[in-house]
């Protein structure tokens, strides 16, 4: 990297832009191995001072996407599933969700309007967000459905006895599998798919089959850091932008008895990350998916009506719940969705992105690409509370601009 660019950083954290961050890049030729990481572990005002690591424990959020995908394909490439298996006999909970279209002309407070659902649910559809299976918080329709069925929203985590998927993400599709595209809690449902298929809890799966073939310790990423005692005191503190100044927001922990939701609720070193974008690097040489399905990562997979969903929700500010930068579609950048994350079939006017990239994050900021064909892979990752934030993307672009002027 450059000292002028960790300079940058730096700034931005004597500034209350950042509390911190962490930035790795690994490049196909070994030419580029940067692990770098600047600010404090916490901003805890009992905080000992202890600085952040490229080992240090975050919360990953959706960066947890990417290992369940994995997992999933590894079930593809083991022959327990295809790509177009109908999952409704594995997933029932699921599979009975009607399609809510909205509400009677009486307005919010009115009767939802529930269709059967018709369409298959196909592994691919849940891998891409397109098997109609949303979040609450980019559904509106979902939120007054829930309400009017005596729910609260979000669906709380159990403190006692736990949560399941099922209890979580048991509610009406958006639309038919197939037919649309909203982000949404599909690759919640597939780490549950995988826990059926291979007969282990997720958290054990990832442990055996994704971090031990790489040469990554036990619970360096893990759904249960509580339950590793070489991860206490390494556990990064959550900040939150307020009026004038970031602030301290504690610590992010969910309790151990919930299932684990492959979507969303990973905790992990971004050293560790970064071995598992590298390995995809080296498609004949990759220690968790045979070059075939390895490819699947960066193949688009969406239908072309899905796609156009896609593709529309991205112009203007339709991104910019995004974390990272991503290429407008109005410089002609085009997009598709594959079981890793949001694909470049396009690059457009703006960057060095090569087709065939691959990026997406977490909702606190944490930012990761891998470009095959450039050879590069990187992640740049805080912990700040607002998703998307906007004083963040810049540095998160300007990372990436950097990483490409050294190839």
């Amino acid at each position: 990297m450059t000292s002028e660019f960790e300079s940058t950083v730096l700034k931005a954290i004597e500034n209350d832009v950042l509390p911190g961050a962490v930035m790795l890049v690994r490049s196909k030729d070994g030419k580029l191995n940067y692990s770098h990481s600047s600010g404090p572990l916490s901003l805890s005002p009992s905080s000992s001072g202890t600085l952040l690591k490229p080992d240090s424990i975050l919360t990953m959020a959706s960066t947890t996407k990417l290992l369940t995908a994995v997992a999933a394909l590894q079930q593809v490439q083991a022959g327990r599933i295809t790509l177009d298996t109908d999952i409704s006999s594995l997933l029932p909970e699921l599979a009975s969700q009607s399609v809510l279209s909205g509400f009677t002309p009486s307005g919010s407070s009115g009767d939802p309007v529930l269709s059967p659902r018709t369409e298959p649910i196909l592994l691919r559809y849940l891998l891409t967000h397109s098997s109609g299976a949303s979040y609450t918080w980019n559904n509106p329709d979902i939120v007054t459905y829930l309400k009017s069925t005596g729910k609260t929203v979000p669906i709380p985590l159990t403190p006692i006895g736990g949560s399941t998927v099922p209890d979580r993400c048991s509610y009406p599709l958006s639309f038919q599998p197939g037919k649309g595209w909203v982000y949404g809690t599909g690759l919640d449902w597939a780490g549950l798919l995988v826990e059926k298929l291979s007969g282990q809890k997720l958290d054990e799966y990832f442990q055996q089959h994704i971090l031990l073939p790489l040469g990554v310790k036990r619970g360096e990423i893990t759904f249960y850091p509580d339950r590793y005692e070489t991860l206490k005191g390494r556990k990064a503190g959550m900040a939150s932008r307020g009026k004038n100044k970031l602030e301290w927001h504690g610590l992010a922990a969910e309790p151990a008895e919930n299932e684990a939701m492959g979507g969303e609720a990973g905790f992990g070193s971004m050293e560790a990350y970064v071995a598992i974008l590298a390995d995809f690097l080296q498609p004949e040489s990759s220690k968790l998916l045979r070059p075939e399905f390895q490819d699947l990562l960066f193949q688009g997979m969406l239908t072309e009506e899905s796609k156009q969903v896609l593709n529309e929700g991205l112009k203007g500010d339709g991104r910019d719940w995004m974390v990272g930068w991503v290429n407008p579609v109005e410089g002609g950048a085009r997009y598709d969705w594959s079981p890793a994350g949001l694909v470049t079939v396009e690059a457009g006017t703006e960057g060095k992105r090569k087709r065939g990239f691959v990026q997406w994050g977490g909702a606190f900021n944490l930012a990761w690409f891998i470009d095959r064909e450039a050879g590069v892979c990187g992640v740049f990752a805080t912990q700040i509370l607002q998703p998307g934030d906007l004083q963040v993307r810049p540095l998160i672009k300007k990372f990436e601009e950097v990483i490409y002027s050294k190839l």
